[in-house]
């Protein structure tokens, strides 16, 4: 199943210069990690769009999709939008896009002056949008992994929580693995997918 949709090769587009070559190394080393057994590879590629300081994210997800295909993340500094949205925060950290396997998340409201603390929570959003690319669903009950933390799938109220509050409660808390449940549901999956 997952190689037959793509998925065991990851696209780790850099859209713009939103990350430096070295991080992208070190994502993706915690990427594979978080999918062990699922990713046999990640590529790393660039990707040019036009000075923007926003864009929609189905727009984008949209024009990787069309220039790599694929099984992609795309990082990105420019706010992403949220075109069907009608309330105030049109804004998101990431998103997943439904027709395809291209996810895509954004650096610009994660920022913090500790550069790992950045790096650290986009890493959080693109394991949160890779999870919905093979299959997992949010976790609104805060479930917590084996070490503690929140599993990558867990999403608040964003409307509830306002940014800043929503960076240190639900992003800053989740970690790099998964819970018991997404992780049967991998094992499961890709079990399934090999025939064992």
């Amino acid at each position: 199943m997952f190689e037959e949709q793509g998925l065991s090769t990851l696209k780790l587009v850099r859209v713009g210069q939103s990350v430096r070559r070295s991080e992208l190394d070190a994502l993706s080393a915690r990427i594979r990690e978080a999918f062990a057994g699922l990713l046999e590879s990640v590529d790393h590629l660039d990707y040019e769009t036009p000075a923007v300081n926003e864009i929609e994210a189905d727009l984008l997800t949209q024009a990787l999709d069309e220039h790599f295909g694929g099984h992609i993340l795309g990082i990105t500094d420019v706010d992403l939008l949220d075109g069907s949205a009608t309330d105030f925060f049109r804004f998101m950290f990431g998103c997943k896009d439904n027709r395809s396997h291209v996810a895509v998340v954004s650096t610009r409201r994660i920022e913090s002056r500790d550069r790992s603390r950045s790096i650290a929570r986009l890493l959080k959003v693109g394991l949160h949008e890779l999870g919905h690319n093979f299959g997992l669903v949010h976790h609104y009950d805060f479930v917590p992994a084996a070490d503690g933390a929140y599993c990558p799938m867990t999403k608040g109220d964003y409307n509830r929580h306002g940014e800043r509050s929503y960076l240190r409660s639900v992003i800053d808390a989740r970690g790099f693995r998964f819970c018991d449940a997404c992780r049967r549901f991998l094992r499961l999956a890709h079990t399934a997918t090999l025939g064992c």
